[in-house]
């Protein structure tokens, strides 16, 4: 059998690449603080008495509507680790990854000549989507962002396309994570800038608005088919509108505090601002349009990194080819074909290898940080049998009610707005942080116990107080219990009638 010539094999050992280097970013294998949340809440279908639509794992408030905003990404978590565990929930994850940069591949094939040039922009562009990549909701918005920018790449103004396809992808993403107005603004863009183009040329036929505008009204339409109706857009509204500066990846970009975080990204943002006034290359209103619209959310909230990353891919292809290109393939060809080979047949078993080993001690299990979690504290509270009420640091929430629960019961969790009203957010944040009125967690609430980081303020605050006193700590937790609630248990832990525990596996669950 005779071997490819030497040139074929240059641009195949670079798709295997990017392939392997797409595995090592999407491959990360620790556990997200929702992750418990995210496999654990739903384990039915709507309609069965297992599908919550209260809150239901809390005391503060256990029978407020839940708007679950994500509850079908749930579901489907759900099962993919009770048929495959932990290493399904990896590799769904990561084949979702790496069916957006197949979709975004396509594109840029078409768009972008220069094969090294294209190469290095789907690098950075796997780089900077790899913000937050862990198991979590968010990969259906990011997979069917980029099923959405394909399509309409492809069949740019087919009638069928904005009737009927969107709105179903619609209605599909509206059950699958919160984010489906996205698709809606999608589409909105897209036939506002359609207008605008068709009123500086002939336009082609009338109709084009009015099917370009009834495809968003159609898409609007099927979101409001969910388990929760017109109450999901309520949420999504007000949910938009509520701003989280305690949750690190809803704050916006700062070039100053941030930019060493997300170099990828700061890089792909110049590397985009420069291509397009240096582009020789017709600029297309409506991918300008997304572009830069994508570009600005990403500064807005941090947690958006990884869609400007996925519309680059669809938009600045042509643009960069234009601007580097050329210079690109000169320096590419100053290289022997020779030393190509060798360069990217050492890059795919190190990028496998740093998949595999980096940061890990056990790759196909999703990992438990020790330090940042109460592992041995919760498996104390639970083998000795403790009950109540218990204020949680709220990484830990969900880790706890899925220990602990129905026994135990959390005064607040990741779900915030969705499941919780403002007075309870607002108290829970007051009494962690020790400010004004703190002790109304403790008085307005029946709490008995409170398990918190040992840099919580509020440790500080009950390690001084008369009715409270230190029952564990260990690692990153201190638990704190009401005298007048566990005076059993203080006694018998000064008796030592409650031996402290092994420290559990640190994997999920």
């Amino acid at each position: 059998m005779r071997l490819p010539r030497l040139p074929s094999i240059v641009p195949w050992l670079a798709v295997a690449a990017v392939v392997c280097f797409a595995v090592q970013v999407f491959s990360d294998n620790k556990a997200d603080v929702d992750l418990w949340g995210n496999v654990g809440f739903v384990r039915a279908l709507p309609g069965s008495d297992e599908f919550h639509t209260t809150n239901t794992y809390s005391y503060t408030e256990p029978d407020r509507p839940w708007v679950n905003h994500e509850w079908l990404a749930q579901y489907v978590f759900r099962h993919t680790w009770a048929l495959w565990g932990n290493p399904g929930l990896l590799a769904l994850k990561m084949v979702m990854g790496l069916t957006v940069l197949a979709l975004m591949h396509g594109t840029l094939r078409r768009e972008c000549r220069s094969g090294a040039l294209r190469m290095l922009l789907m690098l950075l562009i796997i780089s900077t989507m790899s913000y937050g990549f862990g198991v979590r909701p968010h990969h259906f918005t990011y997979l069917l962002l980029a099923v959405f920018l394909s399509l309409l790449k492809r069949f740019p103004r087919h009638a069928w396309l904005h009737l009927l396809v969107l709105p179903l992808l619609g209605l599909l993403w509206a059950n699958l994570h919160g984010a489906f107005f996205i698709g809606g603004i999608v589409m909105l863009v897209y036939a506002v800038a359609e207008v605008v183009r068709s009123r500086r040329h002939v336009m082609r036929t009338p109709l084009v608005p009015l099917v370009l505008f009834g495809g968003v009204v159609l898409f609007v339409m099927a979101t409001f088919v969910n388990p929760f109706g017109v109450r999901l857009w309520g949420f999504i509204l007000e949910s938009g509108g509520t701003a989280r500066p305690y949750l690190s990846e809803w704050a916006p970009f700062s070039p100053i505090r941030h930019w060493s975080v997300h170099p990828d990204f700061v890089g792909l943002a110049i590397v985009v601002c420069c291509a397009y006034p240096f582009s020789r290359t017709h600029k297309d209103v409506v991918w300008t349009s997304l572009l830069y619209l994508s570009l600005v959310a990403a500064i807005v909230l941090r947690r958006n990194i990884p869609l400007f990353a996925i519309v680059v891919g669809f938009t600045a292809g042509r643009h960069v080819d234009s601007m580097a290109g050329e210079v690109i393939n000169r320096l590419a060809d100053r290289l022997p074909r020779m030393m190509w080979v060798v360069i990217l047949t050492l890059f795919i078993p190190f990028s496998l290898y740093t998949a595999a080993t980096f940061n890990k001690s056990r790759p196909l299990q999703v990992e438990i940080k020790p330090d940042d979690y109460p592992l041995r504290t919760v498996a104390f509270m639970k083998e000795h049998g403790l009950r109540g009420n218990v204020f949680v640091f709220f990484d830990w929430a969900e880790y706890c009610t899925w220990h602990l629960y129905p026994e135990c019961r959390v005064f607040m969790d990741g779900r915030f707005r969705s499941a919780y009203s403002e007075e309870v957010v607002e108290d829970y944040l007051a009494g962690l942080y020790a400010d004004k009125g703190w002790e109304r967690i403790l008085t307005a609430y029946p709490t008995d116990m409170v398990l918190v980081h040992y840099g919580n303020p509020i440790a500080s605050r009950l390690t001084r107080h008369p009715e409270w006193e230190m029952l564990h700590a260990d690692g990153p937790a201190i638990l704190f219990v009401k005298r007048s609630v566990h005076q059993a248990a203080l006694k018998a832990k000064q008796q030592g009638e409650m031996p402290d525990v092994e420290t559990p596996e640190a994997v999920f669950p």
